[in-house]
């Protein structure tokens, strides 16, 4: 009886075998190839977003309190409410609580000028000042304006007296009481007001942030980033210049305090840890600048004398 089935070969030859293992081979290499550089553009991206985070978080901090400088308080030549040294910025401005930080005219009745001592004034005031122990206050006297730390308070007829540290600068700005015969003849205006403070600055791989100083002028501040590699900080001036601090005693009249017109900040961020996977597994770095032109300074210079 013949055979009904076909007599033809079944399965593959080696030769196609060979063929389908080395395609084989070849679509899977592929295929890992395109998964590895997907997981390593994931991790590159996924370390950038975190760069990216602690930039975007230092640059909505800086805009927001340089926006506030110079608050109800104006920059003199050789005093500025933004003052820049090193590394390190400081904002000054007058505190609202709802309404301004009152200002304590000295007390004469008791005093002939109010000073009770070279770290010490008397202040009028009809209740408890709205000042305390560790606050920052501006001493001025005339056009003349100092920087105090107060360290104790107690009251007296007539007011409160105030005693301050005997620091010669506080915040890169000259403190204490002005000297010069200035007193009592020649004072027209005196009074002492409190301030607020916030200042940034690098230490460490840390940028930090303070709104108080300690009895020694020291920042007393916490970290709000990580990873900070270089904190570099210039101002502008109304010229075009662009210089790493202000001053006011140099004779250079366009480098004064009243004449900084922005900031520019610019900073080297690190990632919080190292993947194999991205930069040859070294920590990977970004480059950022702010510009912030703070709007009292500019209502300053456009302000009808």
């Amino acid at each position: 009886m013949p055979n009904r089935f076909s007599s033809g070969r079944a399965g593959f030859t080696l030769i196609e075998m060979l063929i389908a293992m080395v395609v084989g081979v070849l679509v899977l290499s592929a295929s890992m190839s395109v998964a590895l550089s997907t997981f390593r553009s994931i991790a590159g991206v996924q370390l950038k977003d975190g760069i990216d985070r602690n930039a975007r978080f230092i640059g909505l901090a800086l805009q927001r309190d340089l926006t506030e400088t110079g608050v109800d308080i104006d920059a003199l030549t050789d005093f500025g409410t933004l003052a820049v040294w090193n590394d390190t910025i400081a904002i000054l401005r007058v505190p609202y609580n709802p309404t301004a930080a009152p200002s304590y005219p000295l007390n004469i009745t008791t005093l002939p000028n109010g000073v009770c001592g070279a770290t010490c004034l008397e202040i009028t005031s009809a209740g408890v000042p709205v000042l305390a122990v560790g606050d920052l206050a501006r001493f001025q006297l005339n056009t003349e304006r100092r920087l105090v730390l107060v360290t104790s308070m107690s009251p007296v007829a007539g007011g409160y007296r105030v005693n301050f540290s005997t620091l010669d600068t506080l915040l890169n700005h000259t403190s204490g009481i002005p000297t010069g015969g200035l007193f009592p003849a020649n004072a027209t205006s005196a009074f002492v007001q409190r301030l607020a403070l916030v200042a940034y600055w690098r230490q460490g791989t840390q940028l930090m942030r303070a709104t108080a100083i300690d009895t020694s002028g020291a920042l007393l501040g916490e970290s709000v980033a990580e990873g900070v590699q270089s904190f570099d900080v210039t101002l502008l001036f109304t010229d075009g210049d662009e210089l790493d601090h202000a001053s006011g005693s140099d004779g250079d009249g366009t480098n004064d305090y009243n004449q900084i017109a922005a900031i520019r900040t610019r900073a080297v961020m690190q990632a919080d840890r190292a993947d194999q996977r991205v930069s040859s597994g070294l920590l990977l770095t970004r480059s950022y600048e702010w510009f912030v032109s703070p709007r009292n300074l500019i209502y300053e210079r456009n302000a009808i004398p």
